[in-house]
């Protein structure tokens, strides 16, 4: 999984502001929440198709990352190289 921060002082602070908080802390690719997994899901809940036996998903990214990302993300190496 991906790292929660660049180096141990920022994690430690992540660590902390989240106990702080009262919130959890965590790593997490959530696509779940992205509109075409959410159709997904309403259309199973709404019976809009038969029995589910598997369901297989490819994903990407809706649109670029937003240029403060890119501008201090690392770049595609260091944002790719952890998976």
């Amino acid at each position: 999984e991906k790292p929660i921060a660049t180096d141990l002082p920022e994690t430690i602070e992540a660590i902390n502001a989240c106990n702080e908080a009262g919130v959890k802390l965590m790593t997490a690719l959530q696509r779940r929440f992205d509109p075409n997994f959410r159709r997904v899901k309403a259309a199973i809940d709404a019976g809009e198709v038969g029995e589910i036996v598997t369901v297989k998903l490819c994903s990407r990214d809706p649109s670029p990352p937003p240029f403060e990302y890119v501008k201090g993300g690392g770049g595609i190496f260091k944002d790719m190289a952890v998976h």
